[in-house]
């Protein structure tokens, strides 16, 4: 279990009551990761979601179907969530996740997490709604990364 304050100090927590803070924090704890280390790996299972506190987390796309080689599609900065695919099936990672920096996160259990959203729709609602935007960003990041890749051909 964390300190609910500090999960009550992200934005995206902002209308969450304090009870439905108090059960997210008795399903947290705190992780330290050093850089160069891989929190997770795309395609693998989402058993959690991360709220990255101090530090910089690269999310990273495999470019070959080996998954060897990986671009970053964007970083994560303090304050931000990651690792969103905890909530929605099939509870698949879309990303890999490394540490550019040392790293410190509050990590939630997704089965509790999801666990709480049925027993309170409210929460569960505006936790997909979040899911959806970080999402939304996510994919209008990786969609600029792409571009700056293609070239136009000369006439």
């Amino acid at each position: 279990m964390v300190n609910q304050e500090i999960i009550a100090r992200f934005a995206n927590f902002a209308d969450f009551t304090d009870e439905e803070i108090k059960a997210m924090a008795m399903l947290a704890n705190e992780e330290y990761y050093e850089p160069g280390h891989f929190i997770f790996y795309e395609g693998g299972e989402a058993n959690k979601m991360y709220l990255l506190l101090q530090g910089q987390v690269e999310m990273m796309m495999n470019t070959d179907d080996m998954g060897a080689q990986r671009a970053v599609v964007m970083t994560v900065q303090p304050n931000e969530i990651f690792g969103w695919s905890a909530l929605v099936e099939p509870y698949q990672l879309t990303a890999s996740a490394r540490c550019a920096t040392r790293v410190h996160v509050i990590a939630i259990t997704a089965s509790g997490l999801r666990a709480l959203m049925v027993v309170s729709c409210a929460l569960g609602f505006r936790l997909m709604q979040r899911a959806c935007q970080a999402s939304s960003a996510r994919l209008s990041a990786t969609r600029l990364q792409l571009l700056s890749t293609v070239r136009p051909v000369p006439a």
